[in-house]
């Protein structure tokens, strides 16, 4: 068999796969979505049975030998030899987990949960601890089985962000927090935003109607471009498969912006999801998200480089104005600084763009500590509060509002947190080399007019897919170098000291 051949045979394979995966999403986005509390039984059936038909054919020897043969020099272009790199990837880590810990991950992954969940609610730590050691060893003990070239912690990093290692997120991370702890100092020292009653949520703020939230929100989805489902859900996320992407998001009846925000936020991933390379390479492993940060800085370039533009607000004000006759006296600046406030917090989910960046970092060194041992489970609280304190200057009141707070390790994610960040870092990148190509933009998104962005991700991101074997690489091809921090710092910096009057 050639090449080409075994990779007509591994394609036919493989999209099969892709198709079972697909279901198991939207059973999925079903679930969170509109599913009812008396169906969870039988729906946990019904993914368990998929889940071990798609893991049967993930790892049988079959797909094994398909990819061998496609792996022979020659006949295939740069997609398909993506495709098949990617495939190789994902059989050996499906192959090499023992049989023992995949048995072990599944106990803890449910295990994990439940001990985080009570543990955080009665804000007891020390509950939680031996399931967390547990965790950290099981991953641990992974890397050195499926991955024995790489650090442990490295391994863990590279299964959101290919090719990315501990050592070039701590060089990254060292710009970052040395630009931003000085900067954030300065913003929060300068005289406050004053922001309007009727945009600071609380008490003080008016109803806003749901249900015109969500006219609101679909009228926003319809010109930023995708045509999709939109639902509502407890946190707002975007599901289903590539040729039927979902999206969701929530309402506060006390602050509109935060529904927009989750809007705009979904609506980036929905677009890359939506086009990512089709045709023959529809459901292949190239079609697929590079990177969990390449993912994540779609959103963010659209929730953060235009959803919280002075440009989006003036696009968006008198939309807001006749859906809320209360707001039609007010500028797109007092939206424009309601969703730029900065105001440091212990929450990460509550974080503005400018601190949030601090709260990621102070966790990937936790994170990196309990894999090098320089952190343990017994005194990762007190690291946590010390973090909070050298770089944010906030006190740690209870583990509750600390190392408790996030979901992520409870669910076995370690190197995922980054992901967050260099998504942001990523996003702001790419939209400078947007406007550098798209002269016009600032002015064509102040009218409402998305189509030149849209086609420039589209041509330049989307649709490479995971042709490249890591984030940097998309990112030097697409603006000349890889990831540099400095860009990220640069427009922070400009876009908060001229917000509070300080240039």
């Amino acid at each position: 068999m050639t090449s080409v051949e075994a990779y007509t045979a591994l394609a036919e394979e493989l999209k099969e796969i892709d198709a079972l995966s697909g279901i198991d999403a939207i059973l999925g986005w079903d679930e969170l979505v509109v599913m009812k509390e008396k169906s969870a039984e039988s729906r946990a059936a019904q993914k368990a049975a998929l889940a071990s038909v798609i893991h049967q054919r993930q790892t049988s020897e079959r797909l094994g030998e398909l990819i061998s043969s496609a792996e022979r020099e020659g006949g295939l272009d740069p997609m398909q030899e993506a495709s098949v790199r990617d495939a190789r990837l994902k059989f050996d880590r499906k192959t090499r987990m023992p049989k023992e810990l995949a048995k072990q991950e599944a106990i803890l992954g449910s295990e994990g949960y439940q001990a985080w969940a009570k543990a955080r609610e009665n804000d007891d730590y020390d509950s939680f601890k031996p399931v967390l050691s547990k965790i950290v060893q099981l991953r641990i003990d992974e890397a050195k089985a499926v991955a024995p070239e790489k650090l442990p912690y490295d391994y863990q990093i590279d299964k959101f962000e290919r090719g990315m290692k501990a050592s070039r997120l701590a060089e990254i991370f060292e710009t970052v927090k040395a630009g931003l702890v000085p900067l954030i100092e300065e913003i929060t020292s300068a005289p406050q935003l004053s922001v309007d009653a009727r945009l600071a949520g609380g008490d003080a703020a008016p109803i806003f109607e749901v249900d015109k939230q969500e006219a609101l929100c679909a009228q926003v989805m319809e010109r930023l471009g995708f045509e999709g489902i939109l639902n509502r859900s407890l946190h707002p996320f975007t599901g289903g498969t590539a040729s039927d992407v979902r999206i969701t998001t929530r309402y506060d009846d006390k602050d509109f912006i935060s529904g927009v925000a989750g809007l705009v936020h979904e609506t980036g991933h929905a677009l890359y999801e939506q086009n990512r390379p089709a045709g023959e390479n529809l459901g292949m492993p190239v079609s697929e998200a590079l990177s969990m940060g390449i993912h994540e800085s779609m959103s963010l370039l659209f929730e953060r480089m235009v959803g919280q533009s002075m440009e989006f607000w003036t696009f968006l004000r008198p939309m807001v104005a006749e859906s809320f006759e209360f707001t039609e006296n007010l500028e797109a600046e007092d939206f424009y600084k309601a969703i730029n406030k900065v105001q440091k917090s212990l929450i990460r989910v509550d974080a503005d763009e400018l601190t949030y960046p601090l709260h990621i970092i102070i966790r990937f060194e936790l994170e990196q500590g309990l894999f090098d041992g320089s952190v343990t489970v017994d005194n990762l609280p007190d690291k946590w509060r010390e973090l909070y304190k050298q770089y944010l200057g906030i006190d740690v009141p209870s583990d509750k509002e600390g190392v408790l707070q996030d979901v992520h390790w409870s669910s076995l994610a370690f190197g995922y947190f980054p992901s967050y960040t260099l998504g942001a870092m990523y996003a702001c990148q790419f939209f400078q080399h947007a406007e550098k190509s798209i002269p016009n933009l600032g002015a064509e998104i102040a009218e409402g007019n998305f189509e030149s962005l849209r086609a420039w991700l589209r041509e330049n991101i989307h649709s490479k897919g995971s042709l490249y074997p890591s984030a940097d690489e998309l990112c030097e091809h697409v603006t000349g170098k890889p990831l540099d921090p400095t860009i990220y710092l640069d427009f922070l910096r400009a876009k908060y000291r001229k917000l509070y009057k300080m240039s």
